[in-house]
């Protein structure tokens, strides 16, 4: 299960879904990327690392960011802004996708052999490099095409979870609480592509490589590694590793694939695969590569001691995102992934034998107050609003042109389908008008002919927008449509796109929406959102700026506390206290939409998963 790291990315279209979690891969931090606002909960090591990653993140936001516009403008002419919300006074409890996409077939229901052909935005080539561990391969489009040949001690279920891949641990054991120590047995029958044994000795390079502690070393974050204390390797096959303090998410460190030793150790050698993959340990192999052409093929790994790959060959080619349609219709590829908008999704569905799959997705679109800002600054206020924003229409308008059901998050940490998820918005502010008032009115809010009023102002919100983003535009529209019932005036403020998350992180806003992006190990990586409180203008995710004092406690226990159940009673009481000051109001999970041919099999989108859920099994049915 190779891993990017827990991330959670910002976007201000929250349709697009560039950044879901890819195959059997997670991510452990968060990092924003500043085009389609999508953001990233992955801590970067050094800023010029951050900087550069927004950058590797651009280069598929920009793409995203053209066919959104367009999708805004058809979802615009399915539901319009003023149109008739769904419940003024309670909502309904939301529909959920499913968690993963595709029906299982058994593999012997499958063709042996076969080409598939899949299409990406970008290789490790163009980003600059292929190792997924540093700040330029740690891009989604790299890790993607990469997950048929890597694998690690632990890998995704479909509900958000993690086990052991036995191909390559047969063990994995937190066996002591205080000091916090974790024991691996490993797969003896792992071995890289050339036959050299997939060692303890390789996981030591790679831990000490990631940890942070020697800046020569290129890493994208050093999040869990910075905390181990000591490694003791006990044999070829077996090691353990102590943490210097309890660290909750320690399932996220065997989730990162090893390197090879050799290469861990070196940091030239680390960096250095700019043109090429790393040596496969997975059960395909990068056996051609024609960066000019830029298509990539893969071919069963001879020396994979796992179950045999069903197929052939996997190529991949760098298509943009706006001919993936065309190409698909002309078989030269066989699924169209992260679709995003209508045009896509209807001209790819035409294709004779064609069908539409989705799954739910760890990105969510939300609307952040700046609490610094009156009347903004109560929490009362920022509560009415919430509870006045009809968060079940304008997920409708977004999803349901692209056949998908609409849902909504009400959770500030787990999303919908994680377990721990419960929807705490629902429960503590639901769509309800009257209630909204009431807020207002105990605010000290008066209302006189359709105006609300305070010591003599009145009240009035603005939504920043970035310009050109009419999935954004959307969005705030229904934002004023829904605050317009309630007698607040809302304005769009349209700023250029190069300066809507700069304004942002400057507090020059009231309310800004946009997404972020889940991670299977939510907890450490949703807290940088929420707390501490943090300046306008300074370095930090929380653009809310104001936070609750309780939650520095809370999320200290929550991430030292190793007793599964009772770290979700303390995420509970976290969500409760976010939803007491309402800092950002979560709307729904964007969907992840793949159109693919009808005989491809055990391929597709899911929620946590990825594209594959074991690329042995990935094949054509018979």
């Amino acid at each position: 299960m190779p891993s990017a790291r827990s991330a959670m990315r910002a976007i201000p279209n929250s349709s697009t879904t560039t950044a879901t979690l890819s195959p059997a891969i997670t991510w452990i931090g968060t990092h924003w990327s500043s085009v389609d606002g999508r953001f990233d909960s992955r801590p970067q090591r050094r800023d010029i690392q951050k900087k550069r990653k927004h950058m590797n993140r651009r280069t598929t936001a920009l793409a995203a960011v053209a066919v959104l516009s367009v999708a805004g403008l058809a979802l615009a002419g399915c539901a319009q802004p003023n149109a008739k919300p769904t419940n003024g006074a309670g909502e309904t409890e939301a529909p959920q996708l499913p968690l993963v996409g595709w029906t299982d077939v058994p593999a012997s229901n499958l063709e042996q052999g076969g080409t598939l052909s899949l299409a990406v935005l970008s290789s490790g080539t163009d980003e600059g490099n292929w190792n997924i561990a540093t700040s330029l391969g740690a891009n989604v489009e790299v890790v993607n095409m990469q997950a048929p040949i890597m694998g690690t001690p632990y890998k995704a279920t479909k509900d958000g979870a993690v086990e052991p891949d036995p191909n390559y641990a047969t063990s994995i054991e937190l066996t002591s609480d205080d000091p916090q120590t974790v024991d691996v047995k490993l797969n003896d029958k792992a071995v890289w592509e050339d036959g050299t044994p997939l060692t303890a000795n390789d996981y030591e390079a790679t831990f000490a490589a990631l940890s942070g502690k020697n800046d020569k070393f290129d890493i994208a974050s050093s999040a869990g590694f910075d905390k181990v204390a000591s490694f003791d390797v006990k044999s070829d096959y077996e090691f353990s590793f102590t943490f210097s303090s309890p660290y909750a998410d320690w399932q996220a460190l065997l989730t990162q694939p090893a390197v090879p030793a050799d290469i861990a150790k070196d940091p030239a050698k680390w960096g250095g695969y700019t043109t090429k993959p790393l040596p496969s340990s997975g059960p395909y192999v990068m056996s051609k590569i024609d960066n000019n052409a830029k298509v990539y093929t893969e071919t069963p790994n001879p020396k994979w001691w796992g179950d045999a790959p069903k197929l052939d060959k996997i190529t991949w080619t760098v298509i943009d995102q706006g001919s993936q349609a065309q190409a698909f219709a002309n078989n030269e590829i066989n699924a169209v992934d992260n679709v995003q908008d209508v045009d896509t999704y209807t001209a790819a569905l035409k294709k004779s034998g064609a069908k539409a799959l989705n799954s739910g997705g760890l990105t969510y679109s939300q609307v952040t107050f700046n609490g610094l800002q009156a009347p903004l600054d109560d929490a009362n206020v920022r509560k009415a609003v919430a509870q006045a924003i009809d968060r079940e229409l304008i997920s409708k308008t977004a999803n349901s042109p692209l056949g998908v059901e609409a849902t909504t998050n009400g959770n500030w940490i787990y999303m919908p389908g994680q377990k721990g998820y419960t929807d705490t918005v629902g429960e503590k502010l639901p769509y309800d008008l009257d209630a909204a008032k009431k807020l207002l009115t105990d605010a000290g809010w008066a209302n006189a002919d359709g105006k609300w009023t305070k010591d003599g102002t009145e009240l009035k919100l603005s939504v920043i927008v970035p310009q050109g983003t009419k999935s954004n535009e959307l969005r705030a529209q229904q934002i004023q449509s829904s605050l317009k019932k309630i007698d607040i005036d809302v304005t769009l403020d349209e700023v250029p796109s190069a300066d809507y998350f700069t304004n942002i992180q400057n507090g020059k806003y009231e309310m800004a929406t946009f997404s972020w992006q889940g991670t299977l190990f939510p907890v450490s990586s949703t807290e940088s959102l929420f707390y501490p409180a943090q300046k306008p203008g300074g370095n930090g995710q929380n653009f809310a700026f104001v936070s609750d004092d309780r939650l520095g406690d809370l999320w200290t226990q929550a991430n030292a506390e190793l007793d599964p159940e009772k770290r979700l009673k303390i995420t509970q009481q976290i969500n409760e206290v976010i939803a007491d000051y309402m800092p950002m109001l979560p709307f729904y999970p964007s969907p992840n939409i793949s159109i693919v041919d009808s005989n491809l099999a055990n391929y597709g989108p899911s929620t946590f998963m990825g594209w594959a859920s074991d690329w042995t099994k990935v094949g054509f049915t018979k």
